[in-house]
């Protein structure tokens, strides 16, 4: 129960710090408070994917690796490139922007991963 609530108060002060923090240097309300919350949802639940499947970072594959690899690249590729200086915006919604489009493929990322290990039974490899 404490390891929950810890989790739990983890994941809001993350929320917090990275919707103040958004908040303070591109003073969009909406956009920092999105971003903070998908921040604070993906480490809610890379929280909990680790206490419920604590095997699973204790055997890196490379069959696992190469997809989370490709994910994370396709991921910083959209939010440096795809949300590049050529776009009409100021500097700080181009990075509130970017972080917000990291921080939605972290927590898509994390979400698919449980997704699928909730599918298939990881204790039989099926």
């Amino acid at each position: 129960m404490i390891r929950s609530a810890l989790q739990f108060a983890g994941s809001l002060v993350v929320a917090i710090v990275v919707g103040s923090g958004l908040y303070w240097l591109a003073g969009d309300p909406v956009l920092a408070g999105v971003t903070g919350i998908i921040w604070g949802a993906g480490v809610a639940l890379s929280m909990y994917l680790y206490r419920s499947y604590p095997s699973l970072d204790a055997e890196p594959t490379w069959e696992r690796g190469r997809w989370i690899g490709v994910s994370t690249g396709i991921i910083t590729l959209a939010a440096l490139v795809g949300v590049s200086s050529s776009i009409p915006i100021s500097t700080e919604l181009r990075l509130g922007l970017g972080v917000l489009v990291i921080g939605t493929g972290f927590a898509a990322m994390t979400a698919a991963s449980l997704a699928e290990l909730e599918r298939v039974d990881i204790s039989t490899n099926k």
